[in-house]
């Protein structure tokens, strides 16, 4: 049975303890305006343009059949995602409307998180009970479904209102899950086709003494797209060497920038997903631990996104220059992460950036066009 009948009475309720939330997340590591503020943001805007009205979160929770909504409810809270009622009991031990404010609770302002964590049964009766034909239903893919049930979302958000790009991003497909692109912060190269195209292989142009100005740096990147890096071998730093090399920079393994310590010179290795867009494979590498220079090394980053060829050769696909402002230390206080660095058994520890960050900070946009 479906809660529309048994929770119309606790709506009230449930949006105090939303109301309360603010609260709790200014003593957050991501503080009031942390790493879910241009979400939260986005959700303002929208009720101060649109009129405020319907939730598509809280309408879609209340759809859920019971055991559908103590499973989304007792969800495990993921490593980069901000605790805000703490850790779920067993889904059997949740009542319904505790079930419903925690789901709620989580993804009030991310409708596209809340629409990830269902599976096919639930995203199938979620659409049915908003309308769509059963026929369309049966022949969608998961993703399909998934962007169904967020145009709907959308649609009642906005009350009939035209769309808004800038307040309702449309998400992408990306390993099965949408994700929302942020536009681009920093300069990219031009594109005449989106997604970019993997580079036809072109000679290598480095310059021959070291950049003397950005615009000589950006111009020996522009030169690096469609070049290709070799085979790696056993050292993983191997390409990034490489790439380094092709804008005339040598990786000196310090703690400053590699460039005159004013830009560090990063790849991160990209590959084309099932959707037929780019996706960031892996997380990239920042500094060892005990270094202490994750954040310097972050102030202004030129990204070179490398993707991998047959026969275990390499490519550089774009470059996105990128500086440091509030939103990128909101984001990197969330993204940064450390963990063992080395050959098994090692005691070192890297310092990495979560692949998500380069959603968020606008570099997947410049290699599948903005949205």
């Amino acid at each position: 049975m479906a809660l529309e009948g048994t929770l119309v009475g606790k709506i009230t309720r449930v949006r105090a303890i939303g109301h309360r939330r603010d609260v709790g997340r200014a003593g957050s590591p991501d503080g009031p305006d942390g790493a879910h503020g241009d979400q939260r943001e986005r959700s303002h805007r929208e009720s101060l343009l649109y009129g405020g009205g319907v939730n598509a979160v809280e309408r879609f929770a209340a759809n859920l059949a019971p055991e559908s909504l103590r499973r989304v409810a007792a969800l495990e809270v993921r490593r980069f995602e901000p605790r805000l009622l703490g850790d779920a009991p067993a889904s059997y031990d949740l009542d319904l409307e505790t079930a419903y404010a925690r789901v709620v609770e989580r993804w009030r302002d991310d409708l596209c998180g809340m629409i990830n964590a269902l599976v096919r049964g639930e995203l199938a009766e979620v659409a049915r009970r908003e309308g769509v034909h059963r026929q369309v239903i049966d022949d969608a893919s998961v993703p399909e479904l998934r962007h169904l049930v967020w145009d709907r979302g959308a649609v009642l958000e906005r009350r009939g209102a035209p769309e808004v790009p800038v307040l309702q991003p449309r998400p992408v497909i990306l390993g099965g899950h949408l994700v929302i692109q942020a536009p681009p912060r920093g300069m990219y190269p031009g594109c005449s086709s989106w997604p970019r195209p993997l580079p036809l292989e072109m000679p290598a142009q480095p310059p021959e003494d070291e950049p003397d100005s950005i615009d000589e740096l950006l111009a020996a990147a522009d030169r690096a797209i469609g070049v290709r890096l070799g085979t790696r071998g056993a050292d993983k730093g191997a390409w990034g060497m490489r790439a380094a090399a092709l804008v005339g920079v040598i990786e000196r393994g310090s703690d400053e920038p590699d460039w005159r310590g004013d830009v560090e010179i990063k790849t991160v290795p990209v590959a084309i997903d099932a959707s037929g867009l780019w996706r960031v494979v892996e997380d990239p590498a920042i500094a060892m631990a005990f270094e202490r220079s994750a954040v310097a090394k972050l102030q202004r980053t030129l990204w070179l996104a490398r993707a991998d060829l047959d026969g275990g050769d390499a490519t550089i696909v774009s470059w996105y220059l990128l500086e440091w402002d509030a939103r990128l230390a909101q984001l990197a206080r969330r993204y940064l992460h450390d963990r063992p660095k080395g050959p098994a058994g090692t005691d070192q520890r890297g310092v990495y950036l979560h692949k998500r960050f380069f959603a968020d900070a606008g570099m997947l946009a410049t290699l599948n066009g903005p949205t």
